[in-house]
Protein backbone atom coordinates (compact mmCIF):
# COMPACT_ATOMS: atom_id res chain seq x y z
CA UNK A 1 0.00 0.00 0.00
CA UNK A 2 1.54 3.43 -0.92
CA UNK A 3 1.24 6.24 1.63
CA UNK A 4 -0.01 9.42 0.76
CA UNK A 5 1.82 11.99 -0.57
CA UNK A 6 1.74 15.45 1.84
CA UNK A 7 0.83 18.79 0.60
CA UNK A 8 1.38 22.18 0.89
CA UNK A 9 -1.48 24.41 -0.68
CA UNK A 10 -0.23 27.99 -0.94
CA UNK A 11 -3.12 30.81 -1.35
CA UNK A 12 -1.88 33.98 -2.60
CA UNK A 13 -3.41 36.99 -4.83
CA UNK A 14 -1.11 39.11 -7.30
CA UNK A 15 0.48 42.20 -5.75
CA UNK A 16 0.59 40.91 -2.15
CA UNK A 17 4.33 41.73 -0.92
CA UNK A 18 3.64 38.58 2.13
CA UNK A 19 2.99 36.77 -0.48
CA UNK A 20 6.31 36.60 -2.25
CA UNK A 21 8.25 36.54 0.73
CA UNK A 22 6.08 33.90 2.08
CA UNK A 23 6.37 32.09 -1.34
CA UNK A 24 9.86 32.39 -1.82
CA UNK A 25 10.04 30.39 1.96
CA UNK A 26 7.77 27.68 0.70
CA UNK A 27 9.24 27.36 -2.32
CA UNK A 28 13.29 27.37 -0.69
CA UNK A 29 11.88 23.94 1.40
CA UNK A 30 10.07 22.14 -1.59
CA UNK A 31 13.55 22.09 -2.84
CA UNK A 32 14.95 20.29 0.03
CA UNK A 33 11.62 18.28 0.98
CA UNK A 34 9.40 15.86 -0.92
CA UNK A 35 5.96 17.65 -1.02
CA UNK A 36 3.18 18.36 -3.51
CA UNK A 37 2.75 22.06 -3.71
CA UNK A 38 -0.32 24.01 -5.16
CA UNK A 39 -0.39 28.01 -5.53
CA UNK A 40 -4.13 28.88 -5.26
CA UNK A 41 -4.76 32.37 -6.53
CA UNK A 42 -8.03 33.40 -4.46
CA UNK A 43 -9.02 36.08 -7.21
CA UNK A 44 -9.49 33.63 -9.79
CA UNK A 45 -13.31 33.84 -10.68
CA UNK A 46 -13.61 29.88 -9.58
CA UNK A 47 -12.81 30.42 -6.21
CA UNK A 48 -14.94 33.26 -4.59
CA UNK A 49 -15.35 31.00 -1.64
CA UNK A 50 -11.28 31.08 -0.50
CA UNK A 51 -11.39 34.72 -1.44
CA UNK A 52 -14.60 35.70 1.07
CA UNK A 53 -12.56 33.85 3.68
CA UNK A 54 -9.25 35.28 2.96
CA UNK A 55 -9.16 38.01 1.34
CA UNK A 56 -7.46 40.18 4.20
CA UNK A 57 -6.06 37.78 5.13
CA UNK A 58 -3.45 36.10 2.91
CA UNK A 59 -0.89 34.45 2.51
CA UNK A 60 -2.69 31.50 4.15
CA UNK A 61 -0.57 27.69 3.83
CA UNK A 62 -2.25 24.53 4.60
CA UNK A 63 -0.49 21.24 5.01
CA UNK A 64 -2.21 18.32 4.03
CA UNK A 65 -5.72 20.68 4.27
CA UNK A 66 -5.28 22.36 7.60
CA UNK A 67 -3.95 25.74 8.19
CA UNK A 68 -0.46 25.95 9.38
CA UNK A 69 0.55 29.61 8.57
CA UNK A 70 -1.32 33.05 8.15
CA UNK A 71 0.15 36.34 6.72
CA UNK A 72 3.80 35.35 7.37
CA UNK A 73 5.98 31.59 7.16
CA UNK A 74 8.76 31.17 9.71
CA UNK A 75 11.12 28.91 7.85
CA UNK A 76 12.41 27.59 10.93
CA UNK A 77 8.73 26.31 12.13
CA UNK A 78 7.93 25.25 8.21
CA UNK A 79 10.62 23.15 8.38
CA UNK A 80 10.08 21.57 11.92
CA UNK A 81 6.73 21.41 10.79
CA UNK A 82 7.86 19.01 7.56
CA UNK A 83 10.62 17.07 10.03
CA UNK A 84 7.86 16.09 12.55
CA UNK A 85 5.33 14.91 9.95
CA UNK A 86 7.78 12.64 7.92
CA UNK A 87 8.04 14.79 4.92
CA UNK A 88 11.39 13.40 3.60
CA UNK A 89 13.97 15.22 2.29
CA UNK A 90 15.18 14.91 -1.37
Amino acid sequence: MMKSRHKVTFFTREQCSLCDAAWFVVKKLHVRFDFDLEKVDITDANQTALFSLYCHDIPVIHFNGKEAFRHRVSERKLRQLLESEGVLKR
